[in-house]
């Protein structure tokens, strides 16, 4: 259930718009003949009647709040914004002590996009009249949308009646999506015994009512319960068979429960009832490359794109796939595609900046990198990946840069502290780089880069016996890295141990030429890589998204 939506749709229907236009008038006006017709036709949505006897109210007194607030509730609904504007405008002049025009006024604002001032006005209202619903609903969304849980609970709570998770006795038309808020609230505020609570009511009273199930079972998906929601979907189906909003919502809320012979089964029945849905095929890509049939998924997300040719997560998830399977050359143009579609994912810069970077294409890297990071300069991952790109060019004072950057945005990041260890200790300042590379294993002791970065410091500083645990445990954790051998073979041979020394610099010898022998022009991921794994399936990826499918009623 999308919050934004629900406010529109509840706050300007017909029936709550005349109940908040009728509170809170200075004059009385709603005990005119003239202004009682035209809230009787606003509510029986005959709107140009209504506009005649509302001009006709105010005609007859000019200074009538409660007619201009009328007034300007039906133009709203009339779609004429800037007009319903001034009306509204002009009732709060009349009586800024209505509760009601406030609240109408604050709905027309959301509308048009300045949600910021018309919470101001909702909660001015509810100072005004602290039971009004209507204010304390709409503002209790705005709190919603902004994911602001802890805020939005009571004020939802106060408009549905709802306490700790008990609802009122009955659960109409109206009541149900206010009630259905407060379980997304709660969900939203970790609240999950009284959203689980409510959801049984709102269940218990819907039995037999498709679409109160079903828009209770989008509501739990939406906040990660999909066992209960798959549940009602299902039972759902029951009621209301072979429909394809309730068939691909089943179909992906399976998909998260990992039931994928299931989600599969529902998705293709989705998709033959809606063969020219992008998204059933999407999903069933996504069914597909978890099950492993990697090649199906390509497939099926090539024919999103033929459906679909802007699907920016289709072009995405194809890139991961094959990624997944070593094609990552073929990946690149996937990725910048699904970047040029949607600029607004943080993981599309990050997938492609890492696929740069493993063809040792380690400037186009760091630009990916900074180009998310003007998007999202908070992101501390970018900020972390930016200057491991720009340490592999070797530019390590803009990479130092981009590491303190993200420490102090994620300051128990024990790569980034790694790192900062590393340019440190090249840059010969020590007792900083020791400081920094101790930070790093304090939070992280199995770290390898910062143990092997931290032994071979202490054998330049000549503590071998210092490093030889961390240089020991570091073959533990990455025993085929030639470079812990050979620090191994020179602390050893200082502290006079000529068999151990002997060994490690045979074992050296030998994983080097390894290596050279192996190496194929793409570096292999070195021991403690930090760089983000290729992923795709359920959940993983943009794709792992709550079930929502327009239109869902």
């Amino acid at each position: 259930m999308c919050a934004a939506l629900c406010l529109f749709n509840f706050a300007g229907t017909a029936a709550a718009q005349q109940r908040g236009a009728g509170q809170g008038s200075a004059r009385r006006g709603g005990d005119s003949a003239a202004v009682r017709d035209a809230a009787a036709l606003l509510q029986a949505g005959r709107l140009e009647e209504a506009e005649v006897a509302a001009r006709g109210a105010i005609a007859a007194e000019p200074r009538d709040a409660e007619a201009h607030a009328l007034l300007g509730v039906i133009l709203d609904q009339r779609g004429r914004a800037a007009e319903a504007e001034r009306e509204l405008r002009e009732a709060v002049r009349l009586d800024p002590r209505s509760a009601g025009a406030l609240t109408n006024l604050g709905v027309l604002l959301v509308h048009t996009g300045r949600a910021g001032e018309a919470a101001r006005l909702f909660e001015q209202a509810l100072k005004l009249k602290p039971d009004h619903a209507q204010a304390a609903y709409n503002l209790g969304l705005l709190q919603l949308a902004r994911k602001d849980y802890k805020a939005a609970t009571p004020l939802l709570e106060q408009a549905a009646g709802v306490r700790g998770g008990r609802p009122p006795p009955r659960l109409g038309a109206r009541e149900l999506p206010l009630a259905l808020a407060v379980v997304t609230a709660y969900l939203g505020a970790g609240r999950a015994p009284e959203a689980a609570s409510l959801a049984e009511a709102i269940e218990s009273q819907s039995l037999d009512a498709p679409r109160a199930l079903f828009s209770l079972g989008l509501t739990l998906a939406e906040g990660g319960d999909y066992e209960r929601a798959a549940r009602l979907f299902a039972r759902t189906n029951e009621l209301r068979p072979n429909t394809y909003e309730v068939l691909f919502n089943l179909g992906v809320a399976l998909s998260y429960l990992e039931r994928f012979d299931e989600s599969q089964r529902v998705l293709r029945e989705a998709a033959t009832l809606k063969p020219d849905s992008a998204e059933v095929f999407y999903r069933l890509g996504l069914v597909a490359s978890a099950r492993g049939e990697g090649e199906n998924a390509v497939g099926l997300w090539q024919r999103t794109l033929k459906l679909d040719a802007r699907h920016a997560d289709a072009n995405f998830m194809i890139a991961e796939e094959l990624v997944k399977h070593r094609r990552g050359e073929r990946a690149v143009p996937f990725y910048e595609r699904a970047v040029e579609l949607d600029p607004s994912k943080p993981v599309y810069y990050v997938r492609l900046g890492v696929a740069h970077f493993r063809a040792r294409r380690y400037r186009e890297a760091r630009e990916q990198f900074e180009r998310g990071l003007t998007r999202f300069p908070q992101d501390a991952s970018l900020q972390y990946l930016a200057g491991y790109a720009a340490r592999a060019e070797g530019r390590f004072d803009a990479a130092a840069e981009f590491f303190r950057r993200s420490v102090e945005l994620q300051p128990d990041n024990p790569a980034a502290f790694a790192n900062l260890g590393f340019l440190a200790a090249e840059r010969g300042q020590h007792e900083e780089a020791e400081r920094l590379l101790r930070r790093a294993l304090a939070l992280d002791p199995k770290n390898y880069p910062a143990a092997y970065d931290l032994g071979r410091l202490l054998v330049r500083l000549k503590r071998y016996v210092e490093a030889l645990p961390l240089l020991e445990a570091g073959v533990r954790v990455s025993g085929e890295d030639p470079g812990v051998h050979y620090q191994l073979f020179l602390a050893y041979s200082r502290l006079g141990r000529k068999t151990d020394a002997d060994r490690e610099l045979a074992t050296f010898k030998r994983l080097e030429e390894a290596r050279k022998a192996a190496e194929t022009g793409i570096p292999a991921a070195p021991a403690g890589d930090v760089l983000p794994p290729p992923e795709s399936g359920i959940p993983a990826g943009p794709g792992a998204r709550p079930a929502r499918t327009p239109p869902r009623r």
